[in-house]
């Protein structure tokens, strides 16, 4: 087995994590792959900014390079590499080492859940989670697969923003089950396994 170098890649980014995209809570990120021989047609990558209300805006340019450095890519997996409740994202390169964005944002708040079916099946793929903090009601799904030939952390990342605690996290389970956890802690990686909340109802979000 080879062993694989990794770029690092530092992006201190002062955006709110309240808003949640896909950087999986702080960006959305389109990373252009290369064309022609080989996919070696090298590009720069364009990340793009949710501000919320259906509204996105392209801050390549403001975080400069690497992101503004053409490079031939294919494929990009979302996930907290070093477990700092920032989501980082690791780009492969084609016939070169992958980069890693390490993302680098301070003083927001964030959950992370890591989910374990029983009766669902064990990665929860397919689950639905909602969390409720103040001033925030949030959603999201435990989702198998992701860019090319990649797969995105199958935990569930919510930023807080300055929220310090949350009031409910509801989990609708692939088994049909509803279950609620209730005021929970930010900033923690915490595993719900199914059976062990308290059973709920799952409201339409509205």
């Amino acid at each position: 087995m080879r062993r694989v170098r990794s770029n690092h890649v530092f992006l201190n980014c002062p955006f709110d994590e309240r808003y949640k995209p896909i950087f999986e809570g702080i960006l959305f990120a389109i990373f252009n792959a290369g064309m022609g021989g080989e996919a070696s047609y090298k590009q720069r990558k364009v990340v793009y900014w949710n501000r919320a209300g259906g509204k996105f805006e392209d801050v390549s340019e403001r975080l400069g390079p690497p992101v503004t450095t053409p490079e031939a890519a294919r494929g990009a997996a979302f996930g907290d590499f070093d477990n700092d409740g920032r989501v980082d994202v690791l780009v492969n390169n084609v016939n070169d080492v992958p980069s890693l964005y390490r993302l680098a944002s301070r003083g927001n708040h964030w959950l992370t859940l890591m989910l374990v079916g029983t009766r669902s099946n064990r990665s929860a793929i397919g689950a639905r989670v909602r969390c409720v903090a103040p001033g925030l009601r949030l959603e999201d799904e435990v989702r198998g697969g992701g860019s090319y030939i990649s797969q995105n952390d199958l935990r569930v990342h919510f930023g807080l923003g300055r929220a310090t605690r949350v009031e409910a996290v509801l989990v609708r389970w692939p088994s049909g089950a509803v279950e609620r956890w209730s005021d929970l802690a930010a900033d923690q990686i915490l595993t719900l396994k199914e059976g062990t909340g308290t059973e709920a109802k799952w409201e339409p979000a509205g």
